[in-house]
């Protein structure tokens, strides 16, 4: 008799058990896409990874905008039309999916449901980069020109969402769903290469917008260089010399914290024939960048510090990555990199920069 009653409590424990289980795990629905979980005051929306945007309809007595609330730092953009709310939801690149991405607040949870969802899958391109490494990567999404994608272009980008060309709020350069990948390094997770625009705002290009939200143009920030500058000047003779500087780039724009300033050591042979040996400062002023996804180009104007005499530079390197740093340097990579002075050209010396 006790073995029995023993037995019958373990099985209700284990009933218990298995309640409570069921009750707490979410099960997604029958299309594997997402999971909608009620809470006694509201639901919470778990998707499934592999996903890049999700757009859902819920349906709920009194259900209204302000009830949703993103969670893991996704960006959602919400349309109501009458008991219906649309919501869409994009940037799952941090997300941990075992976790919801949106909560749903009412106090009529066991109404809350889901009568239409849709979702979109962008195209994992691998074998394509470097394709077209002649060209400037665009940093697809940086609307207000910064170099930096933020809130201010989401606030840009969310009101045209849903819209089709012929309509007023429709904008060819949100269409960007077409935009690809094509870049390693640096590149390799921003979409950069802008596509054929397809007429509508749609679920491709939220998904795109939001992979690259929060990512900053790879160029910006402060540049360390280091250079040589070995050649015979017609005025001076054998000229040598190295030097360390920095410049700062400070948006998209190329738009300089001010003028490249490099201390350099220098041995040259003046007018009157004597060696001499100085510590001194160049500023490289006017400076002009430019980059492609392989080169950094940098011209600008120098002034001798003997004489005062200006002069015009051309600094030409290659980039490449290692690990998070960034390099453009002209030594080693062949013919057309290095320091040059201009009219005429003559190449006077290398240079390295990372950041």
């Amino acid at each position: 008799m006790k073995i029995m009653t023993y037995i019958v409590f373990i099985s209700i424990v284990v009933t218990m058990l298995m309640a409570s289980c069921v009750g707490h795990f979410p099960r997604f629905d029958q299309s594997g896409r997402y999971i909608l979980q009620r809470l006694p005051d509201g639901a919470e929306l778990y998707v499934r990874e592999g996903i890049d945007a999700i757009e859902i309809t819920l349906v709920g007595e009194g259900l209204k905008i302000e009830d949703l609330s993103p969670l893991q730092g996704v960006l959602i953009i919400t349309r109501s039309n009458h008991s219906d709310l649309t919501v869409a939801i994009s940037g799952f690149r941090n997300v941990d999916f075992s976790r919801p991405v949106l909560l749903i607040s009412s106090e009529h949870a066991a109404g809350i449901a889901i009568s239409k969802c849709d979702t979109i899958v962008l195209n994992r391109i691998s074998n394509s980069y470097w394709k077209q490494n002649s060209v400037d990567p665009e940093l697809i999404g940086d609307y207000n020109g910064d170099g930096y994608i933020t809130l201010s272009d989401f606030a840009s980008f969310a009101p045209a969402y849903g819209f089709s060309e012929g309509s007023q709020e429709y904008d060819e350069k949100f269409d960007v769903g077409a935009s690809e990948k094509q870049y390693s390094g640096i590149w390799q997770k921003i979409f950069s290469v802008p596509g054929a625009p397809d007429g509508s705002i749609t679920l491709a290009d939220f998904a795109v917008f939001a992979n690259n939200y929060g990512f900053a143009n790879p160029y910006l920030g402060t540049w360390n260089f280091t250079g040589t500058i070995d050649y015979e000047s017609s005025t001076y003779g054998y000229v040598k010399a190295t030097g360390t500087g920095t410049l700062g780039i400070s948006q998209q724009n190329w738009e300089m914290s001010g003028p490249v300033e490099i201390t350099a050591s220098s041995t040259y042979t003046d007018e009157h024939g004597n060696v001499k040996s100085e510590e001194f400062s160049i500023e490289i002023d006017s400076v002009d960048i430019e980059f492609t996804s392989t080169e950094m180009t940098i011209t600008g104007t120098m002034a001798n510090p003997v004489n005062g005499a200006k002069y015009d530079i051309l600094m030409k390197g290659k980039l490449r990555v290692e690990g998070g740093a960034i390099f453009a340097e002209s030594s080693g990579t062949g013919e057309g990199y290095g320091i040059f002075l201009l009219k005429p050209v003559r190449k006077i010396g290398e240079w390295t920069a990372h950041k």
